[in-house]
C-alpha cells in the first residue's frame, strides 16, 4: 500500500467515524447528571408524564365544553 492508498483510505471512511463519533458523544451527553442530580433522560421522561398529565386535563375542559348547551 501507497501513501495515496492509505490517505484514499481515510478519506472514504471519514463520514461512517464521524457519524459513530457523534452518536458516542452524544450518548455521554444523555448520561450526564444534571445539578439536580438527573440524567437528561430522566428529565425527558418526567416532561413527556407532565404532558401525559396536562394533555388528560385539556381533555376533561373540552369534554365539559362539549357537554354544555350551546347559547
Amino acid at each position: 500500500m501507497t501513501v495515496s492508498d492509505i490517505l484514499l483510505a481515510m478519506y472514504s471512511w471519514w463520514p461512517f467515524i464521524l457519524i459513530v463519533g457523534g452518536s458516542i458523544l452524544a450518548m455521554r451527553a444523555m448520561r450526564q447528571r444534571t445539578s439536580s442530580g438527573a440524567t437528561m433522560i430522566d428529565l425527558y421522561e418526567q416532561q413527556i408524564a407532565e404532558t401525559r398529565r396536562t394533555n388528560a386535563g385539556l381533555e376533561r375542559i373540552a369534554a365539559a365544553l362539549e357537554k354544555r348547551p350551546s347559547a
